[in-house]
């Protein structure tokens, strides 16, 4: 009598009507039916339910995101520690410090923050050129240290000669080469000062082997110059410091190498009277050469400046257009500073 008074699991179950059918019925319906009934299914356990307690108990209102959610949440910058999204909320307003402080640069501090990295390349180059004298600084200290009395009597004048004609020169090659360029690698000023020691003991083995020639009476080999496009480019790489000065020389349409027309007449008669005090030809040449390099390096920050210029006249040109023309726009606009970047 299971159809008039059902089944007694119908209690167990009270919300699978499967259950309240006639055994008989049941069995009839699982012989002819393709599909196997599974019965009501259970709740399945979140994934994120054993993290939902954990943070429950901590006091943690938020549940634990889901994938869904995960995927949809925002990635968080890199300066944050938790990557996996934690705390986005506290970093989506985010600025970093680099970007804040260049959109609060004025055209003033811009221009005093590129003259600011050309005296720290000056610096720089300062430092790189001791550590490739080093051998030369420590004579010099152990003739101060352990000196016999001559050398303490001339007060170490042979050490101190070299350590100063090294430190000169090898700045003057860093220069040359682009140390002072102010977009370049770590690599790269290790490639430049790596060469630029390298052209350095060049220059005392060709003059050691020039001095040998003329007491033996010999005439003095000719050789390449110490600095060429062809060598630097090889060991500095195409895309150095030293190449873009290249370009930008032959891009301005003037000469690579030493050309008196391109500077002032008073720095005409210093390189005149600076060429007249050497010696021997290989030296003027090396001197023409070092004089021109340091011109070719020179145009970048020169070219940054006039960059700067443009910047500081087109934001006072906007300003002027939108009728928010200050004094001190109007003073440089009298005074004809929108025509030349700055100079009357």
């Amino acid at each position: 009598m299971g159809w008039l008074w059902g089944d007694s699991t119908a209690s167990a179950q009270p919300n699978d009507a499967y259950s309240k059918l006639d055994p008989a019925l049941r069995d009839f319906l699982d012989k002819e039916s393709p599909l196997k009934y599974e019965g009501p299914s259970k709740p399945k356990a979140s994934p994120d339910a054993a993290s939902n307690e954990f943070r429950s108990q901590l006091g943690w209102t938020e549940p634990a995101p889901t994938t869904e959610q995960a995927s949809t949440t925002p990635a968080v910058p890199p300066e944050s520690l938790y990557q996996d999204g934690r705390y986005a909320h506290l970093w989506k307003n985010y600025r970093p410090r680099a970007e804040i402080e260049a959109a609060s640069q004025t055209e003033a501090d811009k221009l005093r923050s590129v003259i600011a990295a050309y005296n720290d390349r000056r610096a720089a180059i300062g430092r790189a050129a001791v550590e490739n004298c080093v051998m030369e600084q420590l004579a010099e200290r152990e003739c101060w240290e352990s000196g016999n009395l001559r050398d303490m009597m001339n007060m170490c004048r042979g050490p101190n000669r070299q350590f100063m004609r090294c430190y000169t020169m090898q700045s003057r090659f860093l220069k040359a080469l682009g140390y002072l360029g102010l977009e370049r690698s770590e690599e790269e000023e290790e490639r430049i000062q790596m060469h630029a020691d390298r052209l350095y003991h060049e220059m005392l083995a060709r003059e050691t082997a020039a001095e040998e020639a003329r007491k033996s009476g010999l005439e003095v080999p000719v050789l390449p110059p110490l600095i060429s496009r062809e060598s630097a480019t090889a060991a500095l790489g195409a895309d150095s410091a030293y190449a873009q000065a290249e370009k930008r020389t032959e891009e301005l349409g003037s000469s690579s190498g030493l050309r008196l027309a391109d500077y002032t007449p008073e720095r005409q008669e210093q390189i005149k009277k600076q060429l007249a005090s050497l010696n021997t030809r290989e030296e003027r040449e090396l001197e023409m050469q070092l004089i021109a390099a340091e011109r070719r390096a020179q145009l970048e920050i020169a070219e940054r400046i006039q960059e700067r210029f443009a910047e500081e006249r087109k934001s006072r040109a906007d300003r002027r257009e939108r009728g928010r023309e200050s004094v001190g726009d109007t003073i440089k606009r009298m005074w004809g500073w929108d025509n030349d970047g700055g100079q009357k």
